[in-house]
């Protein structure tokens, strides 16, 4: 499997959801989303299963829920708003099944070194700051760990002028955005693990609240250095 890519079809999302059943998992609720998850199941399927793992943006994301159900023990989840204020004893008990927290994901506070692998599902579009992202995920993910991100895509810019989610922009990156992204990620002391294919067919994601149409991109980091 190639892994730094463009979701290029439909066909690609019936694939991530076939290979996601054969470990009994489940789709994510938004189909096309089952292809980055799919992704990530793929390389931390391969993973000792002793490795701490934390997710990013994890408000609504269920990549920690399949992670516990293929054996995975060492669970983190960091957002700025959790659901429900009052939780009922199931999400009380996920809390603490996961090790979730309300912080801000450029500026945590784990430990140096302390992960394995950082999952980020399309996140970075909401008003992150690149540069912080990097910054601090290279400062909590141990030397060799990878940081696995996927976002929203276009190879040529698409507006989205007064287009939020959660109160957080919603940003289409472009393919020069993605290379500058990628520079970030260097001067921070990852690097990609493979090129990245972004060779595009058709637009499989479409966002109804706006009518944009847009397809998804993936990347894996290693870290290769401290900073």
């Amino acid at each position: 499997m190639r892994y730094n890519s463009v979701l290029k079809n439909m066909l690609e999302v019936d694939e991530a959801i076939n290979y996601l059943d054969s470990l009994h998992l489940f789709p994510h609720p938004d189909r096309p989303k089952s292809w980055d998850i799919s992704k990530i199941i793929h390389i931390l399927n391969k993973a000792d299963k002793g490795s701490f793992i934390l997710d990013v943006g994890c408000n609504t994301c269920p990549i920690l829920s399949m992670l516990s159900m293929i054996g995975f023990k060492e669970l983190y989840g960091c957002d700025l708003y959790l659901s429900s204020s009052s939780k009922s004893q199931s999400e009380i008990h996920e809390f603490k099944q996961y090790n979730l927290s309300i912080q801000n994901l450029e500026n945590t506070n784990y430990r140096n070194n302390m992960f394995d692998y950082i999952t980020s599902l399309s996140v970075i579009e909401h008003g992150i700051n690149i540069e912080k992202y990097f910054k601090e995920m290279n400062r909590i993910l141990k030397k060799g760990g990878m940081l696995l991100t996927s976002t929203d895509y276009w190879q040529n810019k698409i507006s989205t002028k007064n287009s939020c989610l959660f109160g957080m922009p919603d940003i289409i990156f472009s393919r020069n955005e993605i290379n500058n992204i990628i520079n970030s990620a260097e001067k921070n002391g990852f690097e990609l693990i493979e090129p990245i294919d972004f060779t595009c067919k058709d637009k499989v994601v479409r966002w109804e609240h706006n009518d944009v149409e847009l397809t998804f991109l993936f990347f894996a980091l290693k870290k290769i250095r401290s900073i």
